[in-house]
């Protein structure tokens, strides 16, 4: 028998204050090729989507390839959209048709003076017993610069 390990969770927490409305901020979630302009995907690697439904209930499936090499593949679902204010999605990844995590993740935008408080919280639970905790701080933090400069340009 295998040992199969233990699934890892956490919550990740990042906040920051973006220089453009809420209705600015939304709006580059909604539109799929500013989503692909300001999503994190690392140095050296491509996203290739296969769908984009930015509705409750919508599907998005993805796929993070290096050259010709398929490295992960994503399942979204859109939970909860409220214009303007939040975002409530999961996400699936697998790697070779194994599970890797499966994620909660609620994005939420305060307005604040002109500009948008935004705070996002991420409930993981890594499947192969190996915490990417860096891994996916890193992400949000590159996901959050890219959206700031694609919301303030």
């Amino acid at each position: 028998m295998t040992d199969t390990p233990l699934p890892i969770h956490d919550t990740i927490e990042i906040e920051r204050l973006l220089n453009a409305a809420p209705e600015r901020v939304f709006a580059a979630w909604t539109d799929s090729e500013a989503r692909k302009r300001w999503e994190p995907t690392p140095e050296g690697m491509t996203m290739e989507y296969d769908s984009h439904s930015f509705t409750v209930g919508g599907h998005e499936r993805s796929r993070m390839k290096k050259g010709s090499d398929t490295l992960a593949e994503f399942d979204t679902r859109f939970l909860d959209i409220l214009d303007n204010r939040r975002v409530v999605y999961s996400v699936s990844v697998s790697s070779g048709g194994a599970p890797m995590s499966c994620s909660q993740n609620t994005v939420v935008m305060q307005p604040e003076g002109t500009g948008t408080r935004l705070i996002c919280h991420e409930q993981v639970a890594w499947l192969h017993g190996k915490s990417m905790r860096p891994e996916h701080e890193g992400g949000w933090a590159t996901l959050l610069e890219r959206l700031e400069a694609e919301v303030t340009a």
